[in-house]
């Protein structure tokens, strides 16, 4: 058993040919030279419950921290530059293409559906991934698209039946990033904008794509400007061809042209909404993004913007959201966040009769809807993140324009006299008597089509959808819908059909049998996970924000509840695990079952320190400490990694380009520099093939030629690997289990899975079939006999290898 460290030593410095000083080799910030802004204590001032929290800042900051205040530049060039060049280097591996006999063929295994959900109240609901747009055909009722964030569009021409038949229409085109899109004059025709606001640093952000055929085939992608992500996309369709707007972090784009060619009409800021009425068309920007100060623009045309002076509205605001009920309406509303300079909560909905040019606020805050809850006493429905919860939809049918529904963070409401009373809607966790419907409201729509009216909303959970004007929802629409966004993967040891998947806002999820269902057994975010090797001790562990790991040492299959972790207030410690030093994401490392018979040992590490358990999560000590004062770990989704032969070879990447290493189970520990020519840090994952031969992974959005180097000394030398690997961020390496050469290597990259068979002399991508889309995390058990390979947007996929 190693010793544990002293907490005034850094450890012992083994002298060895790459070794650095731990001491000098660290700064106080990762390689993007960002330092977060939110950390445990401010995030757990917030309050006790987990949607009172600030998590979607602490997401977004977390990404800032491994990739930068600001996306590059020439990122989604790059990395479109990228699709196309392996897009014509394997075009039969692609989504819809033929490939070449005895090439293995990803399949999609889920998430589409859940039979359990557990999140403090057990339900029985289905939820999907986050939504940006509900597009439902203006006429036939059976035809609904639908955006998701990270999953692309998705299509069904059956929707009234009670599970309609969903199929992803863009996972072949040059990402399934989704930013916002809208319908043309011929609901055959899409406008499709790339990039979600929220993802922090999309794969191709800030494109436009056109289809003329419900989504059968593409036009090529039209980059706007320097733009990273499409906040709102608009069509006005008066004329002989369609008009679109566009809305995007670097103001608001416009085509002539039917969505050939785009022009940069205001440069402003980040537009946030787009609407028309009776007096042109208004935007919305917020200047920095989220904060102040916001402005409301104007046009007749849509050509050429100015101010439109709206001080009761604009004033100390962050985010607003424009709604009409049917473009060119002289009632607008518009739904408008304060500053996060003052809180990021709601400032208030206004009103305007007048087409915007005055504005009347609804005063929410102080206004009780007539069925009060504990979470919502007054329609403040926001929360602490409104800048990320908006949903508004004005209801076309009521002529006065005074009916519109309204959703924030864990409510929904309703009024029908243009705000004077507001009445609850839905709920949450489906409490206070109020129909389920998940938190977290991004979007809404009321159709008339086929003479039936229907209320849909998106949220972080899907879609929910209510016949009756909001009376009773339904859930039921998500079924087969494959896109939640999935961090990371653990597949039992004992049985290869169980999988653990840990997911943006909709918990860790495990899966049923071998089905395509995966029932949620704990709530909120969900992020590391862990499933025990062995084949007779299973256990299992889950990770929510800041060193918070949950577990259980039961097979959790049978949705058994897990444990949580004990908070000591006075260290900051999670069973042991800082807190207050811990990344916003948590990750955990599983041995293999050769290194941990026993299935108790687990990993996992904080900016300084690197834990390890022998009880299944139970209680973790540190095998590294620095001082937490600096910054010795990147916090990368799988930072710290084991040797497959034995717990003694721990390693974790470092900032700067470095490796931190033991060979003694953490009595020692040396740095090692694994920088070459071509090779410039942001190392995010480390794969061990045995004791000797291992390799580092590279998440560089600056780009750079060496995207992996290779080791067959221990880390005492490197060499550059990666020829062959597109010039794209790498999240994870796995070493094949069943090559003790350690030749054989997967990478999971943010264009699918690369494979090299010879050490990193070549790469190539493996498997067709799989969408453009940002792999996560990679799986295979010890005899080889499949991979399997989570992604964020696009589910869980397996590729038989026998």
């Amino acid at each position: 058993m190693a010793s544990l460290l002293p907490s005034k030593w850094l450890g012992v410095i083994i002298a060895a040919a790459g070794a650095a000083s731990v001491a000098q080799a660290q700064t106080a910030t990762d390689d993007s030279g960002y330092r977060s802004t939110q950390d445990f204590r401010s995030f757990q001032s917030a309050g006790g419950d987990e949607e009172a929290r600030p998590t979607v800042m602490g997401r977004l900051e977390w990404l800032k921290a491994r990739y930068g205040a600001t996306v590059p530049a020439d990122f989604s060039r790059r990395m479109a530059q990228e699709w196309a060049k392996q897009r014509s280097t394997y075009p039969q591996l692609a989504p819809g293409a033929t490939p070449p006999a005895g090439v293995p063929q990803w399949q999609s295994i889920g998430p589409t559906r859940a039979v359990k959900t557990e999140n403090g109240i057990k339900l029985s609901v289905t939820d999907s991934g986050r939504l940006r747009n509900i597009l439902p055909h203006p006429t036939d009722p059976n035809t609904v698209y639908l955006l998701s964030s990270s999953g692309g569009i998705w299509k069904t021409s059956n929707f009234e039946a009670p599970y309609p038949t969903w199929s992803p229409i863009t996972d072949k085109v040059i990402t399934t990033s989704g930013g916002a899109a809208a319908l043309g004059r011929d609901p055959q025709t899409l406008y499709y904008g790339t990039g979600d606001p929220f993802d922090g640093i999309p794969i191709v952000g800030g494109a436009m794509l056109k289809t003329t055929d419900g989504g059968n085939s593409w036009s090529p992608f039209v980059f706007l400007g320097n733009s990273g992500m499409v906040t709102d996309v608009k069509v006005d369709s008066r004329g002989t061809k369609d008009v679109v707007l566009v809305a995007t972090d670097t103001g608001i784009f416009r085509s002539a042209d039917g969505g050939n060619t785009y022009t940069n009409v205001l440069n402003a800021g980040r537009a946030w909404s787009l609407a028309r009425t009776n007096v042109g068309w208004l935007a919305t920007v917020a200047t920095r993004g989220y904060y102040s100060p916001a402005t409301l623009y104007r046009s007749s045309d849509g050509v050429t913007w100015t101010p439109l002076s709206a001080p009761n509205l604009t004033g100390g605001a962050g985010r607003i959201t424009l709604a009409v009920g049917a473009p060119g309406d002289a009632v607008v509303y518009a739904y408008a966040a304060r500053s996060c300079d003052a809180g990021c909560d709601q400032k208030d909905l206004y009103r305007s009769a007048d087409g915007g040019y005055t504005w009347t606020a609804l005063g929410l805050k102080s206004k009780a809807p007539v069925n009060p809850n504990e979470e919502n006493p007054t329609m403040e429905l926001m929360g602490g993140q409104g800048f990320y919860n908006h949903m508004i939809v004005v209801d076309s049918t009521d002529p006065s324009r005074n009916t519109v529904y309204l959703g924030g963070q864990l409510n929904t409401g309703k009024t029908t006299d243009g705000g004077k009373t507001w009445r609850l809607l839905t709920n949450w966790l489906g409490q206070f008597g109020l129909p389920y419907a998940h938190a977290d409201h991004h979007t809404a729509v009321v159709s008339t089509a086929g003479g039936k009216k229907r209320v849909m909303i998106g949220t972080d959970g899907g879609l929910f959808l209510s016949y009756d004007e909001g009376k009773s929802w339904t859930d039921q629409k998500n079924t087969g819908l494959a896109d939640h966004l999935i961090y990371s993967m653990a597949t039992s040891g004992s049985d290869p059909n169980s999988v653990l998947v840990g997911l943006q806002d909709n918990g860790t999820r495990i899966r049923s049998g071998n089905t395509s269902v995966f029932n949620q057994s704990f709530g909120g975010d969900g992020f590391g996970v862990g499933w025990s090797q062995s084949k007779t001790n299973v256990t299992a562990l889950g990770s929510y924000v800041y060193g918070y790991i949950y577990y259980s040492q039961m097979d959790p299959n049978i949705q058994r509840k897990w444990t949580g972790p004990a908070f000591d207030d006075a260290s900051c410690t999670y069973n042991g695990i800082n807190a207050c030093n811990a990344y916003f994401v948590t990750p955990i490392a599983t041995p293999s079952a050769q290194a941990d018979p026993g299935g108790k040992t687990y990993f996992t590490n904080t900016a300084s320190l690197i834990y390890r358990t022998d009880d299944a999560g139970a209680s973790w000590r540190p095998i590294f400490r620095g001082s937490t004062a600096s910054t010795y770990i990147r916090g990368a989704s799988h930072s710290v990694a084991v040797s497959p032969v034995d717990l003694n070879h721990v390693a974790a990447v470092s900032t700067g380009g470095r490796l931190l290493m033991t060979n003694d189970g953490g009595a020692s520990w040396l740095m090692r520099n694994t920088l070459v020519p071509g090779h410039s840090g942001f190392n995010s994952s480390v794969a061990w093939a045995n004791n000797s031969v291992l390799y580092v992974a590279s998440e560089n959005p600056t780009g750079q030629s060496v995207w992996v180097v290779k080791s067959t000394d221990n880390g005492a030398h490197w060499q550059a690997a990666s020829n062959g690997l597109p010039n794209v961020p790498i999240q994870k390496l796995l070493a094949a289990p069943n090559d003790l050469s350690g030749n054989t290597v997967y990478a999971a990259t943010w264009l699918g899975v690369y494979r090299t068979t010879n050490g990193g002399a070549s790469w190539s991508q493996f498997g067709a079939g799989l969408p453009t889309v940002e792999v996560s995390d990679l799986y295979m058990p010890a005899d080889g006999s499949f991979l399997r390979a989570s992604t964020y947007g696009r589910g869980v996929w397996d590729l038989s290898l026998r």
